[in-house]
């Protein structure tokens, strides 16, 4: 890469990255120039162009054909969906906040998750369900969850919910006039959660892969 971009060069790289981290693919022309605020679709091209020539993206003719290209060693990211860790999920009682952290972002092969949207990482924290498994990888205490926001989930789905504003990670099960959230633990301490039909708590996605975490 050579040459020093500008400041609309910059920003057009900014979107194109967030729009991979967010979606895992890039973003369409008609949508680059409606987030840089250009009337036409040759104003975009024209800084796609300057980026190509720089050396810090390559087009193909194919739609949303815009690949990023990293920094040291060139390689092609555009098979990568980027997915955000958002904080912990209590595998136990919910005693960690549920606010949203920004701790970092979780590089995955789309072949691993699919074509699925609105995805975001939690990092499991207790053993309420260490028993459980999503294909064959076990909910151990560190380990990384990835969620699928607003997904559809029946009885026996493993969810995360959200009580008194702290995430946890339990299975799902409807009763008569209530949720009943429960452990799938080794530990005879973790107890099952029973929350009112009607109450505030939120599911706030269905889990559908888990990751090792190779810091723990």
């Amino acid at each position: 890469m050579d040459g020093i971009l500008t400041q609309k060069q910059e920003e057009v790289l900014r979107i194109i990255k967030e729009c991979y981290l967010e979606n895992g693919y890039a973003p369409s022309l008609n949508e680059l120039r409606e987030a840089l605020g250009i009337s036409t679709k040759r104003g975009v091209v024209v800084h796609l162009s300057a980026l190509e020539k720089k050396g810090y993206i390559f087009r193909t003719s194919q739609p949303r054909g815009i690949h990023m290209v990293e920094n040291d060693d060139q390689i092609v990211y555009d098979y990568l969906v980027g997915v955000p860790i958002l904080g912990y999920a209590n595998a136990g009682l919910p005693m960690v906040s549920a606010e949203e952290e920004n701790i970092g972002v979780l590089k995955i092969d789309r072949n691993i998750i699919g074509r699925k949207n609105n995805l975001f990482s939690l990092i499991i924290k207790g053993d309420s369900m260490n028993l459980a498994q999503i294909d064959g990888e076990k909910l151990d205490n560190g380990r990384y969850i990835v969620v699928q926001k607003d997904a559809q989930f029946e009885d026996g789905d493993i969810v995360v919910a959200i009580i008194d504003n702290c995430a946890t990670v339990k299975r799902f099960k409807k009763g008569k006039n209530m949720v009943i959230l429960y452990p799938d633990s080794s530990n005879p301490q973790n107890q099952p959660i029973y929350i009112d039909a009607n109450s505030d708590t939120l599911i706030n996605g269905r889990v559908i892969k888990v990751l090792e975490n190779p810091s723990i």
